[in-house]
């Protein structure tokens, strides 16, 4: 997780979905980013700290890529973001069932 990124956007007051539209990404691919899911390029840092207006070194956090609920390694391979895309549809749709249900 880029604790260090996502201080800094809270603090200037953008969203996830406001930033990762100037930086010309989808949400659910700068959140996976944030979240340490997927790498950030050095052209994605540079971008992201442009939009924040801060240096890309008070941002900055290597890249130690984390794992899946069930414990897949993503070290070991790298899943295609459709499937990624897909993976949140379906959480967000398991989301909406639950809430419907204790209605």
């Amino acid at each position: 997780m880029k604790k260090k990124l996502i201080k800094t956007r809270l603090e200037k007051g953008f969203s996830q979905e406001q930033l990762s539209d100037l930086i010309g990404m989808t949400q659910s691919n700068y959140s996976r980013r944030e979240n340490g899911l997927k790498k950030i390029t050095e052209q994605e840092w540079t971008k992201i700290a442009k939009e924040l207006g801060v240096k890309k070194e008070d941002i900055y956090q290597e890249d130690t890529l984390g794992t899946f609920e069930n414990e897949i390694n993503l070290q070991s391979f790298s899943l295609p973001d459709a499937i990624l895309d897909y993976i949140e549809s379906l959480k967000r749709e398991n989301f909406a069932l639950k809430k419907r249900k204790e209605n």
